[in-house]
């Protein structure tokens, strides 16, 4: 067997790409807020965490991987923003069609 035929580890900035894709992706169909960090991407990143489910600091930590790994970095902190604002009206929606 040739080492070629190893399928070698992904980079931790095609992880971020993949990441981000994904979140991209699943943010175009609605549901970003689902998509779970990867334990792999890096050893600060809040892996296992659902998107929706970051806090302000963990998205922080997130910009400053992503700005360490050549990549924008803020691009992170919008798509969260964008999943937050989209979270609250749903829930804003089902409490205001929940009889009383």
């Amino acid at each position: 067997m040739k080492d070629s035929d190893q399928p070698r580890p992904r980079s931790r900035e095609e992880l971020w790409d993949l990441f981000i894709d994904e979140l991209d992706r699943r943010g175009q169909e609605g549901n970003a807020a689902d998509v779970i960090i990867p334990a792999t991407l890096h050893p600060e990143a809040p892996s296992g965490k659902r998107f929706g489910e970051l806090t302000r600091i963990d998205v922080a930590t997130l910009a400053q991987i992503g700005g360490s790994l050549g990549r924008r970095g803020d691009i992170i902190k919008d798509m969260w923003l964008r999943t937050q604002q989209k979270l609250k009206a749903q829930a804003r929606a089902a409490k205001g069609s929940t009889p009383s």
